[in-house]
């Protein structure tokens, strides 16, 4: 069975949840969104902060509880990042927003730096999110499978997540690099203006 390419999947994600607010992952998850969706408002680079892309989006889901938030809170990560920050998902389990998805875009490497084997290979994420009392998780290898997962992700009560098994092709994409507090900045402001203060 053939794994999906990972500019594919952004693709997707991007396009079934346009006006969603989205944290991406450093590295190759950042520069292929920028090439295939462009610069777009609702999306926040975890810039130089591997290992805290979920812990970022599960901030901002608790942040918008009692806004009227442009749809859910979208997570895109590594595995090589989720796992070094693994224990992001015992506390999502706990605090349980109901605004959040993580996809995990798996390619079982760490791309960026050479393509040394991170360890997901030997690690269920599903069973690890659900036992850590996520509402539910599942895992993907094909188109369909990622796009019945998003339809799912998308209508259901959260916290969830979609694992993506990918493959290691990267898509021609510059280098990305700019200023954190420039790009917490410009997300804030684009936040601000699509979710106003619920009235009492």
């Amino acid at each position: 069975m053939a794994d999906l390419d990972r500019a594919d999947v952004l693709r997707l994600i991007d396009a079934a949840a346009p006006d969603s607010p989205m944290v991406l992952g450093l590295g190759g998850i950042a520069r292929e969104m920028l090439a295939v969706a462009g610069r777009k408002g609702n999306h926040f680079i975890s810039l130089d902060a591997m290992g805290q892309t979920v812990s970022v989006a599960l901030g901002i889901a608790l942040g918008l509880e009692h806004r009227a938030a442009p749809g859910k809170v979208i997570a895109i990560e590594g595995d090589g990042s989720l796992l070094m920050g693994l224990s992001v998902l015992s506390t999502v389990g706990h605090l349980k927003p109901d605004n959040l998805v993580v996809y995990v875009l798996d390619n079982g490497v760490y791309l960026a730096t050479g393509g040394q084997p991170t360890a997901s290979a030997d690690i269920d994420l599903v069973t690890a999110a659900t036992a850590c009392s996520w509402r539910g998780a599942r895992e993907v290898r094909t188109a369909d499978e990622l796009a019945a997962a998003t339809a799912w992700a998308l209508t259901t009560e959260g916290p969830v997540l979609v694992r993506v098994r990918t493959t290691t092709a990267q898509l021609p994409a510059g280098y990305f690099l700019e200023d954190p507090a420039i790009l917490a900045e410009d997300f804030r402001r684009w936040l601000r203006a699509q979710s106003p203060q619920k009235e009492p």
